[in-house]
């Protein structure tokens, strides 16, 4: 049992020690505006959009090649297989339809030509907005004239 164990640890350091490779892999050849966003304060039930700008800082092209949301209240707008040349820029469009209210924290993935993957984040706060009532006298309905 002891040896099952250690295999299984082994494992788990050797997938962690490659994604963090990866990650650091992504970063030295994309740049990432946008990456971690904070919508701050939005109105609970109201769609927030923000958008990524990624910019290839490699000396190859890169393509990108799909936007996966981490849940259903996120909708990525993107151009899908679109190609980077070094120095191009691509954009990533997100938009959360602001059914969260309180504190919360999104996650999207996007994914690159040669396996590469960047998770982004996007966090906030939703908030009730009160209805504005209309200002002055109330206005009454017209009195209807018997015939």
């Amino acid at each position: 049992m002891k040896k099952f164990t250690t295999i299984i640890a082994l494992l788990a350091l050797t997938l962690a020690f490659k994604q963090t490779k990866g990650q650091a892999k992504v970063d030295d050849l994309l740049k990432f505006k946008n990456d971690q966003y904070d919508f701050g304060k939005i109105s609970f039930g109201k769609p927030a959009t923000y958008s990524i700008e990624i910019t290839n800082i490699s000396k190859d092209t890169v393509t990108l090649i799909n936007v996966r949301p981490g849940c259903g209240c996120t909708t990525p707008n993107f151009k899908a297989n679109q190609k980077m040349a070094p120095g191009q820029n691509a954009q990533v469009q997100i938009t959360f339809n602001g059914t969260a209210m309180g504190v919360f924290s999104r996650y999207t993935d996007i994914e690159f030509s040669g396996g590469l993957q960047k998770q982004t984040k996007f966090t906030g706060e939703g908030v009730a907005i009160a209805n504005s009532a209309p200002s002055g006298p109330a206005i009454k309905s017209p009195t209807p004239i018997n015939q």
